[in-house]
């Protein structure tokens, strides 16, 4: 069956195009001027049409977190972020004992391809436990500790078709060590809730760690040794030009002269929307609602929740086009950049070689969405049966 999108405003690589997209099996056959026949039409009404929202980093939603290891959290979580435009979704465990990152990872495994979750799970992001507790924030100290060669590696035999992200602090003892395991078994590395400085963060790139864990949220910054200036997490991140930085665009975690400002330094290409929404995610009327992350109670209050005592967000309750609203009504970015960054960078970021993009042969994962980011539908790409 071959489904035409006709009267769109295609966000294409090649920049906003007023064609058609044709789909077929999953996949965009054509996107073009010409008439092909099609089956089934699709009007969409003069609106915006994208490559499907890519979020690598994400907890839960609906009132449910990917850790509570169930099939009623994976599909009520992916599916209320599918509503808001993510067609991928890579679920993310913070730092817990090993039963319960066991348990979320188990219930991944067997339902993450389920016809009833609507977005794509391709793998889950692991934040933590290798995690410097200067920078704990919203984690739970009494689960941070250094890498256990024995654990990660017990982890990964029974669960290596899960596990694609782990975000770790490199500056610790057994880092180095840890980050080679990580390069071999092909699992994207990344630096988080790290206390690190230049010289650390220097040698994992060289060794081919090139993301950051949310920047400027629980990312050291410059700090004096015998007054001589050291670089930390963020300032390294600027210096090199192709180490990718998650933001957390909801407008709270990072104000739109800050937003701005990594968009200035990192660019479309590199710069990568993530909105690390917790169990409250996509929910609205929730102000001064309280729950905890392991022991580390949080209110979410002013939109965005923070630790009980105000003194540090503890995660987002944002969707992505909330990311994408944000960066182009309040920061004044352009929608294809802030599009890009929440399509084409992610997916490249998570190897992903056939999303992102509205490209032919490129998977059919599509949203419509109006001039205010509102969506208006959303396409996942499903093979057809034989």
């Amino acid at each position: 069956m071959i489904t035409k999108i006709k009267n769109g405003k295609l966000i294409t690589p090649a920049g906003i195009v007023n064609k058609s997209l044709y789909i077929q099996n999953g996949k965009i056959l054509d996107i073009t001027e010409m008439e092909l026949p099609f089956d089934e039409e699709i009007d969409a009404e003069g609106n915006y049409v994208s490559a499907g929202f890519v979020d690598i980093h994400v907890h839960g939603g609906a009132g449910y977190e990917f850790v509570d290891g169930s099939f009623e959290a994976i599909k009520e979580a992916a599916n209320v972020h599918a509503k808001h435009g993510t067609t991928t979704i890579y679920p993310t465990i913070s730092a817990y004992d090993n039963e319960k990152t066991s348990k979320a990872l188990a219930a991944l495994k067997e339902y993450k391809d389920s016809a009833d979750v609507i977005p794509h799970i391709y793998g889950a992001h692991l934040e933590g436990p290798y995690f410097s507790p200067k920078q704990s924030g919203a984690q739970d100290p009494s689960f941070i500790r250094t890498p256990n060669k024995a654990e990660y590696e017990k982890l990964y035999t029974e669960y290596c078709d899960v596990i694609a992200r782990w975000s770790y602090a490199p500056e610790l003892e057994g880092a180095d060590e840890f980050l080679r395991f990580l390069n071999e078994k092909g699992i994207v590395a990344s630096a988080g809730h790290t206390d690190a400085e230049y010289a650390d963060i220097k040698s994992a790139y060289e060794n081919g760690m090139k993301l950051i864990t949310h920047l400027y949220s629980c990312t050291s910054t410059i700090t004096r040794k015998g007054g001589f200036r050291i670089l930390g997490v963020t300032e390294t991140a600027y210096l090199y030009d192709d180490i990718d930085v998650e933001t957390i665009a909801d407008g709270c975690h990072l104000p739109p002269e800050l937003l701005k400002l990594v968009y200035k330094q990192k660019g479309e290409e590199h710069m990568c929307l993530v909105t690390d929404a917790i169990r409250h995610g996509g929910m609205t009327n929730i102000e001064n609602e309280t729950s905890e992350n392991g022991n580390v109670p949080y209110i979410i209050e002013d939109g965005v929740a923070k630790l009980a005592d105000r003194s540090a967000f503890a995660g987002s309750i944002a969707t992505t086009d909330v990311l994408v609203r944000t960066c182009v009504k309040k920061t004044g970015i352009p929608l294809e950049s802030a599009v890009k960054m929440i399509t084409e960078v992610p997916a490249r970021i998570m190897k992903l070689h056939t999303k992102g993009k509205l490209e032919i042969g490129y998977d059919a994962d599509i949203v419509i969405f109006d001039d205010d980011v509102n969506i208006k539908k959303v396409l996942v790409a499903k093979e057809e049966k034989a």
